[in-house]
């Protein structure tokens, strides 16, 4: 070993890298992030975000250290919101895809939110093609309580549909039953007085799927009567937002049981994150002192006014 002086020089092999850790340390120090992050640090120690679309066998030759990251977990439930935005906004669909390669998406992914990810087009969703076991899929790209209502994102009809089109129509069978799309797809109101109409094929696309949630045959979790009468889980006429169904829970209700009983609803509309919630997991509603409308606790605020206001009429 050569040295100058006393001091012996330093090499390469000197140099310790994380990788050195203990896998089950890294695996431990991993529970502590936010799934995504889990997903993102488990992609890092196995290869670059970039080549898990050309390689098809990667996720059977994952490192030991990825391997004990992912097996630690559950990966029924990825919510990009649990991640900070700017990170959410940096992700590509590179990125994207690998997380779902990584985690055996199409085998155990129940519930994806994509909160934040404004960078992608959709081609990252590639590996949850004929998903058998996806019941909900929010691509509007916003917060829970957040106005859907954002800049045009990067998002691409063209990508997404033929993936949720390959779930719909699996032999295997399908248990998607909540789509939320980007706000940008959606139609506006008639009462705005504007052009009332949707691409072709996503109306296409939202046709057969009313036909498959039909054929799940789900039961109202209210009175348990049948909902397969139900001919349009999407309803254009209202903005194009996902009906009878709480956006929590995924509890379906028939026509019936949406409306009041002794005064209280048992599933109620936003009209600022527009969403619908059941009594259990919005136990608050209230209607905006600015213009009436009703709101969810969570996206209704105080001013100095001491007025209970959404954000349209807040600000």
């Amino acid at each position: 070993m050569a040295t100058i002086g006393n001091k012996r020089r330093r090499t390469a092999a000197d140099t310790l890298h994380i990788s050195d850790l203990p896998i089950g340390f890294i695996a431990d120090v991993s529970a502590y992030l936010p799934k995504p992050s889990r997903a993102i640090l488990a992609v890092a120690f196995s290869a670059p975000s970039a080549s898990w679309k050309n390689d098809d066998d990667l996720m059977h030759r994952l490192s030991p250290i990825s391997t004990a990251i992912i097996s630690a977990q559950q990966w029924d439930i990825l919510d990009f919101e649990d991640i900070e935005r700017e990170l959410a906004n940096m992700l590509t669909d590179d990125d994207i895809y690998a997380i779902l390669k990584c985690t055996n998406a199409r085998d155990v992914l129940k519930r994806l939110k994509l909160c934040g990810c404004i960078n992608i087009e959709g081609h990252g969703l590639y590996p949850l093609r004929s998903s058998v076991v996806l019941e909900q899929i929010d691509i509007s790209l916003v917060g829970k309580y957040e106005c859907p209502n954002i800049e045009p994102p990067k998002i691409s009809l063209e990508a997404i549909l033929p993936i949720l089109q390959s779930i719909i129509i699996s032999s295997d069978g399908c248990s998607l039953k909540y789509v939320l799309f980007p706000q940008k797809w959606r139609p506006k109101s008639r009462a705005a007085e504007v052009d009332y109409t949707i691409d072709t094929v996503l109306e296409s696309f939202l046709q057969e799927y009313n036909i498959q949630l039909n054929k799940q045959e789900l039961n109202c979790s209210k009175c348990n009567k049948s909902i397969n009468h139900i001919t349009s889980q999407h309803d254009w006429t209202s903005n194009g937002y996902q009906n009878n169904m709480c956006y929590d829970c995924l509890q379906p209700f028939c026509d019936e049981c949406t409306f009041t009983e002794n005064g209280e609803w048992q599933l109620t509309f936003c009209n600022m994150c527009k969403k619908d919630y059941c009594p259990d997991c919005c136990v608050k509603v209230e209607d905006c002192q600015g213009c009436g409308e009703k709101v969810c606790g969570s996206c209704i605020k105080e001013n100095n006014n001491g007025e209970r206001l959404c954000e349209d009429c807040n600000y």
